[in-house]
């Protein structure tokens, strides 16, 4: 394929937030400049500059085409993570279209909530997904040039690329993932700011590690190709925090990483002599936890919701002697307001309500006025009307300006940097006949917190197995409770609502858990016979949750597993003995006795 781009607009000059100066803009400038330099590296993949920008160019010429004419398009990126799904990302934007990205590991029930949100879907060209509706239109990724590309005009304008980038999807506490709308202006002036803030230039190596529908994704894929760095793109176990991924960091020089807490922990510490930065958000950082990567790397602390346009605040240089860590000062452009159950500011040392304003904030929830209206309401503070983010989170601000988080102000949960509302995990325990009510929360469980469902199921037929293969097919494997808790009734408030903390104070004392399920669920426990299992599974078995796989039907998640863990232990049993274990299988039936039947099977062969 040429190597040199399609018609490429100068914006040298061009301020940011302006249309000429936009994100999609600053990489068809480097895309002009650095034609022949690596854009992506995906595995034995390396696609430059000017190859890049023309398979943005082939996405664009299809979308328009199906378009015909309709502002804002809403597209679909079907597609994995890679030089592919880059494409489709810009060449979305290049014909004024909004993206929607989507994880495809999801089951399919959630990925067919996520497609209310597009009108289009473009996929990897082989079978058409299940979970697409059949009236809605669908193409393949173009690998081959299908229509000349324009020869001249701007590639994006105010007129042509429409105000909304993207619509990204978080948990949702009505049980449906709330579908945030994010403006183009909001994301450039993200990009650039911790651009600056981070030193970032073309010689850096920036992974992309997060799942391909968070927002992270879009901040480690432009922060790279709008200074004319290198995105790199792990694959397989690589993407699993562990050895695979220190191998591959050292291996392909990564200069740049984004990380969970949860996720750093999970890295055997290793010399990185290349990784010149750490970027750490998503959940609470705990500096003497990672005293062993803060004394040898640069550690940002970064805050921000999705709803805020990935990050807002970002402590910059986090040592050992911060405790706690600080969320750090807004970036330029955007204001913060700790307020009181009143909607008026407290004073500084005080914790209160983080709200935010300024550049960035969503534009709403698509399709869902009264949640927006909620959500973001427009306040009087300091004499001024001021639209804003309630952010749900609790903070105070040090002497020195810098924000500490101080908790949760509602339900939402923060388990592995994943944002989970328990609303929705207990909507989908509610759809499965037989559960009558239905309770989540955050346990303890040695030195963490694994998220945990209290189901009623009176008539006591319902297994913890059963329900746990619903959950599978309805929700993300970081939804899918890491224990569930059986019993005959849930104690209820005088609303008639499951007492959320009388209900965490049994979990605590452990009246009315195991022993509980066993009386009413007696198939659902660990009494089974031993199961044959390889000497090597056994031993990744024992890695990943500290226990022994007992017997056939241990539970994975219930003996000390989580969702990262099973993870890291499907992919090691896939790659070494040539099988695809879907993971949602493996969270549905999380037991030796399935990975036995799976080991059991041809290689390849569906389960």
């Amino acid at each position: 394929m040429s190597t040199s781009p399609a018609v490429v607009p100068s914006c040298a000059g061009a301020p940011f937030g302006s249309a000429a100066g936009s994100v999609l803009s600053r990489i068809a400038g480097q895309a002009r400049a650095r034609a022949h330099v690596c854009a992506v590296r995906s595995g034995e993949e390396r696609v430059t500059y000017g190859e890049l920008w023309e398979r943005a160019g082939r996405v664009a010429a299809v979308v328009s085409a199906a378009a015909g004419g309709r502002e804002e398009l809403r597209v679909a990126v079907g597609l994995a993570p890679g030089a592919d799904w880059v494409g489709c990302l810009l060449g979305i934007w290049r014909a004024g279209a909004v993206a929607v990205p989507v994880n495809l590991d999801h089951p399919p029930a959630r990925l067919r909530l996520l497609a209310g949100s597009a009108d289009w879907l473009v996929h990897a060209g082989q079978a058409i997904p299940d979970w697409w509706p059949a009236d809605k239109p669908i193409a393949p990724f173009p690998r081959a040039e299908t229509e000349p590309l324009p020869k001249s005009g701007p590639v994006f304008t105010a007129a042509a690329g429409g105000r909304t980038a993207c619509i990204l999807h978080t948990s949702g506490s009505t049980g449906a993932p709330k579908p945030v709308v994010l403006p183009h202006s909001g994301l450039a002036h993200r990009i650039t700011a911790f651009a600056g803030l981070y030193a970032i230039t073309a010689e850096d190596r920036i992974a992309q590690l997060a799942a391909a529908s968070v927002d992270v994704v879009l901040w480690e894929t432009l922060l790279a190709l709008t200074v004319g760095a290198t995105l790199c793109v792990p694959h397989g176990r690589q993407r699993v925090p562990g050895i695979g991924l220190v191998r591959w960091l050292t291996a392909e020089q990564v200069t740049v990483a984004t990380l969970t807490p949860t996720m750093l922990a999970a890295l055997p510490e290793v010399t990185l002599p290349e990784l010149r930065l750490l970027v750490v958000g998503g959940e609470a950082l705990d500096p003497a936890r990672f005293a062993y990567w803060i004394g040898r790397h640069q550690v940002a602390n970064a805050y921000g919701p999705t709803e805020a346009t990935i990050a807002t605040h970002v402590a910059t240089h986090i040592t050992a002697d911060d405790q706690p860590a600080p969320l750090g000062r807004p970036v330029p452009g955007v204001e913060d307001f700790l307020l009181d159950e009143h909607d008026q500011p407290v004073p500084d040392g005080q914790r209160g309500h983080l709200h935010l304003a300024g550049v960035g904030l969503a534009d709403g929830y698509a399709g869902l006025p009264d949640r927006t209206a909620h959500a973001f309401p427009t306040l009087t503070i300091g004499g001024r009307a001021v639209r804003v983010y309630r952010t749900g989170d609790r903070a105070w601000r040090r002497p020195d300006g810098q924000l500490v988080y101080a908790g949760r102000i509602d339900r939402q949960l923060n388990l592995g940097g994943v944002r989970l509302e328990p609303e929705e995990v207990e909507a989908a325990a509610l759809a499965l006949d037989g559960v009558t009510a239905a309770a989540v929360l955050a346990e303890p469980a040695e030195g963490r917190d694994v998220l945990a469902l209290h189901a009623a199921v009176p008539s006591g037929r319902i297994t913890e197995a059963a329900l746990r293969a619903h959950l599978a097919g309805l929700l993300p494997s970081t939804a899918v409770p890491a224990r569930i808790h059986l019993h005959p009734s849930l104690p209820l408030t005088g609303y008639g609502k499951p007492d959320v903390h009388a209900i965490a104070a049994l979990a605590l004392s452990g009246v009315g858990s195991a022993a509980e399920l066993n009386e009413i669920a007696p198939a659902a426990a660990a009494d089974g016979p031993p199961v044959e299992l390889p000497d090597t599974v056994r031993v990744w078995w024992r890695q990943a949750t500290g226990a022994e796989p007992a017997t056939a039907t241990t539970d994975f998640f219930s003996c000390g597993g989580d969702s990262l863990a099973c993870v890291e232990l499907l992919h090691r049993i896939n790659e070494t003995f040539g099988l695809e274990i879907p993971l949602t299988h493996f969270t549905a039936q999380p037991t030796p006795a399935f990975l036995a039947r799976a080991l059991a099977s041809t290689a390849g062969e569906p389960l």
